[in-house]
């Protein structure tokens, strides 16, 4: 009995020894370091995300149609005009037939709306850019924001659409301003299209994707999630509440949503296993 005692208090004293020391801390620090490093380079990387959509109502001409969907820029003090250069050049390597972005260029400061601008204007593709805002474009200057994007070239959908045609075919193309701000019009963003027609709708937030799906919007393309931007997980379960729309492709009633992780940050100026996206997408005749 004493022997075992004695083995105790030798494990305990052991025990209250490491505990006492740095050791424990010294641990944690490493392995938080690194993974604060990893975080940050990742919200430095780029990833390409190559999606095939398959639409009902996609004319047959327009089969095989490349689109690169670019969104949450957020230039910033985070977010730096160097890899927002990288991306735009990455991307016109791509050579898609159009660009289509869906808001927040900036976060919070009006000096970052003209070279974001001007960035973002030297896409290329055979038929333009086209864009819509987000709420971040709001709570900076949304009036600035559309002037100097039009001022660049892309054409800044707010509440409007268009038939947009191309290899001699068409469908309608059409913007919407944004949810959060409560400025956000499906309506009026679809006036004047055929109810035959294929719709294709750039909305910021994809909590607009029900009301698009109702209104028989073919594809919606969003971003505003940044896809958690920051994704903790423990034994492969994810310990943060998820959104049901996060990133991806989602089907409602016949209708797609493409929602994707966007390039910048907000809040922090990292990313975990959320990698900046830019999004190569097919379009096929279903």
């Amino acid at each position: 009995m004493r022997e075992a005692a004695t083995k105790r208090v030798k494990l305990s004293e052991r025990l209250n020894a490491f505990v006492a020391s740095e050791a424990p801390i010294r641990t944690l620090a490493q392995t938080w370091s690194k993974k604060a490093k990893l975080a940050i380079d990742e919200a430095n990387s780029l990833s390409l995300e190559q999606v095939t959509i398959d639409l009902k109502r996609l004319p047959p001409k327009l089969d095989g149609f490349k689109i690169i969907h670019l969104s949450d820029i957020h230039h910033s003090p985070f977010t730096g005009l160097k890899h927002i250069e990288r991306v735009v050049k990455v991307a016109n390597r791509l050579k898609p037939d159009l660009f289509l972005l869906t808001g927040d260029y900036v976060s919070h400061d009006r000096e970052f709306i003209g070279p974001v601008a001007a960035a973002l204007g030297k896409l290329k593709a055979k038929h333009g850019i086209y864009a819509c805002l987000g709420n971040h474009d709001h709570w900076t200057d949304a009036e600035l924001v559309t002037h100097l994007f039009r001022g660049e070239g892309i054409n800044m959908l707010v509440n409007e659409g268009l038939r947009f045609e191309a290899r001699g075919a068409s469908f309608w193309l059409a913007g919407v301003d944004d949810y959060m701000v409560g400025k956000t019009d499906v309506r009026a963003a679809l006036r004047g299209s055929f109810p035959d027609e294929m719709k294709l709708l750039l909305a910021h937030n994809p909590v607009i994707f029900r009301e698009a799906a109702r209104s028989q919007v073919d594809l919606t393309l969003s971003g505003h999630t940044h896809g958690g931007q920051i994704k903790l997980r423990d034994d492969e379960k994810r310990i943060l509440p998820q959104r049901k729309l996060k990133a991806g492709l989602h089907t409602r009633r016949g209708s797609q949503v493409y929602i994707t992780r966007g390039i910048g940050t907000v809040v922090v100026p990292i990313r975990y296993h959320c990698p900046p996206e830019i999004s190569l997408l097919e379009l096929r005749t279903a």
